[in-house]
């Protein structure tokens, strides 16, 4: 779909890949309920962009705060047209020592928020729009020590596909948006005691590539999306030498931080 004069509600918002595909979007004529907990970012950064918008602070974990703001959105500008579930919160540790409770708030933000949200929404969208969930390469290859973030983003894009079969012929389409490493805080902020060693580094791409990624998404209507030539392939060599390459990455990747069963 076109962008301009759409309706957009756009999760994890006020940082990172977030507040850049505000601005892309703004940019191109949309409309946008920002979502994000923080409210004070969320009003600095609707502030700064061109058009009408709106800052709706809200946890997505939260099924209650979801069918709010998306009944904030209708009330304000009558529908919602395209639905961007962006929000998330990494994990990083062992399997075999990951705590339970930072495995709930991962999957509460990055696979129950989505559904929350795809629930509340869908009714105002009638016979058109689109969902877009922003996953990562790692749901199809995971790295040693990030398990249950790759397990969150794995379940996100198995219910990304089951809906798209469910709303076909809906006029309402469905697209996963497949992103690398991104140059932000996302890393900084995640959870989990200690973290990974990496003898090389992947310098990753700034957040507007990916907004970028995101806008092209909402144009064509893509099943799949990468952001770089680069991650497309990694995912293909995966799938075609799977032993290679998990031998190659336990042994380029080591943990620093709590051992397991410790």
């Amino acid at each position: 779909m076109d962008p301009r004069g759409k309706v957009v509600i756009l999760t994890g918002a006020s940082a990172g890949i977030g507040a850049a595909t505000a601005q892309t979007l703004a940019a191109a004529g949309a409309s946008l309920a920002l979502v994000a907990r923080s409210c004070a970012a969320l009003e600095r950064l609707a502030a700064r962009l061109p058009g009408t918008h709106m800052a709706l602070p809200a946890d997505v974990a939260d099924p209650a705060a979801c069918r709010a703001l998306v009944a904030a959105t209708v009330a304000r500008f009558g529908r919602v047209d395209l639905l961007i579930n962006n929000a998330g919160v990494g994990l990083a540790g062992p399997v075999a020592a990951l705590a339970p409770a930072d495995l709930e708030r991962t999957l509460a933000v990055d696979l129950l928020g989505p559904l929350h949200l795809i629930q509340a929404a869908l009714p105002h969208m009638g016979g058109h729009g689109q969902i877009i969930n922003v996953s990562s390469v790692l749901a199809a290859q995971p790295l040693p020590y990030l398990g249950g973030y790759a397990a969150a983003k794995a379940a996100l894009e198995r219910l990304s596909e089951a809906l798209r079969m469910e709303l076909h012929g809906t006029g309402i389409a469905v697209t996963i948006v497949r992103p690398g490493t991104t140059r932000t805080g996302f890393t900084a902020n995640r959870l989990g005691a200690g973290h990974e060693r990496r003898r090389l580094t992947p310098q990753g791409v700034a957040p507007a590539a990916v907004a970028r990624t995101i806008l092209r998404a909402a144009r064509r209507e893509p099943r799949l999306a990468y952001v770089t030539l680069g991650d497309r392939l990694g995912v293909w060599v995966a799938r075609l030498l799977p032993g290679v390459v998990e031998r190659m990455l336990s042994r380029m990747i080591t943990w620093e931080g709590t051992p397991p069963n410790q």
